[in-house]
């Protein structure tokens, strides 16, 4: 079972981590990992001593890249290609009928939502990715609300596997067992793009009648600026400190920092961020899609809200602020970390390779 991982190679988010976490899980199967353009994802397969293989492309529309990816997929005799991203998603299956392989993908993110805000372009290449879903031998959706959406596009529920996020749980988390933090101290882990609903957490922050609080933000994305400003119009800027892109050591030592992790987002499907939050036992206010109740069960490990629902955001925010007074996050930290340490990376890795076995032994397309 020779298998390559197939991605555009621009991943800077969750997208990049799931693929390069997964692939050192797999180290044993020595999957390969072919990108179409230098970047975050190589680097890092790349520190993780994984072979790397690029493919650039003079542009995004370059399909010449087509025939020598073709000529090297059968120089080395691979029997499985697994594709990450709409970018790879769409480029192999211009690629698929001159290639004797299986394809696999997965999709991290509701497609509906790849291209949103970009207008007519965005639609077209929308309506292209959409397509490429029944030209697959098999989908992984990292949540079940994709995989309720790939079935109303006709693709066959048996071709479908929900295989949710994992990470590696430490043993000792990072985070402090005692003592209540001086500042009611929420942290948010993510791109700064629109949809992650950072400019609602502020609006709601700036209405917030408590002032011993601060906001720590890891991430970057095109949204900082405008964030920025607005955190200064509002007078926050004090209190919202923006760490820019950290890396997974440093999140956990912000993390470790929490009192509460805030998931405001307006679309997510399994969020690695929020297993992040989880293994440090930070407890978490999350809007609730996807499959994110999948991770905060009930309110013993936190909250979850309506999405682009200021005023639940609000009531949860004061909740969360009174059972800081009162030092009961820590409780509720420790439940959301028993629950959510069954999502593993190991787990996830084993879902994975059982699902290319499936895929492996059935006739063709």
């Amino acid at each position: 079972m020779k298998t390559f991982f197939l991605n555009a190679g621009n991943e800077t988010g969750g997208g990049r981590v799931h693929i390069v976490s997964l692939l050192k899980e797999l180290k044993n199967q020595q999957i390969d990992l072919i990108v179409f353009e230098e970047g975050p994802v190589a680097k890092a397969a790349r520190q993780e001593n994984i072979n790397v293989y690029v493919f650039e492309q003079k542009s995004q529309f370059d399909l010449s890249v087509l025939f020598r990816l073709k000529r090297f997929i059968e120089k080395q005799g691979y029997s499985l290609v697994h594709t990450h991203g709409p970018r790879a998603n769409t480029l192999f299956a211009f690629l698929k009928p001159f290639v004797k392989l299986k394809w696999i993908i997965t999709l991290h993110s509701h497609p509906l939502m790849d291209f949103n805000n970009q207008g007519l372009k965005g639609k077209v290449f929308e309506s292209i990715h959409i397509r490429t879903f029944n030209k697959a031998d098999g989908v992984i959706a990292v949540s079940n609300e994709i995989k309720s959406y790939i079935q109303s596009r006709d693709v066959d529920s048996d071709q479908i596997k929900v295989i949710h996020n994992g990470i590696l749980f430490p043993e000792s988390p990072s985070r402090p067992n005692s003592g209540k933090t001086q500042l009611f101290t929420l942290v948010t882990v993510g791109r700064l793009t629109e949809i992650k609903g950072n400019t609602l957490l502020m609006d709601v922050l700036a209405t917030f009648d408590k002032s011993n609080w601060r906001w720590m933000v890891c991430g970057d994305g095109e949204d900082l600026n405008s964030l920025s400003r607005k955190a200064a119009e509002y007078g926050l800027e004090h209190q919202i400190q923006f760490k820019g892109w950290l890396s997974a050591g440093e999140i956990k030592k912000v993390l470790a920092q929490a009192d509460v992790f805030v998931l405001p987002s307006l679309s997510e499907t399994f969020p690695l961020s929020l297993l992040e939050a989880a293994s440090q036992k930070v407890p978490a206010i999350a809007s609730n899609v996807g499959d994110v109740n999948k991770i905060i069960k009930d309110k013993s490990m936190g909250w979850l809200v309506a999405p682009n629902d200021r005023y639940a955001l609000k009531r949860a925010l004061e909740d969360a602020y009174h059972s800081w007074e009162k030092d009961e996050l820590r409780f509720k930290g420790k439940q959301l970390y028993k629950h959510a340490e069954m999502f593993t990376l190991k787990k996830q890795a084993q879902s994975v390779l059982a699902f290319y076995k499936k895929i492996l032994t059935e006739p063709p397309k």
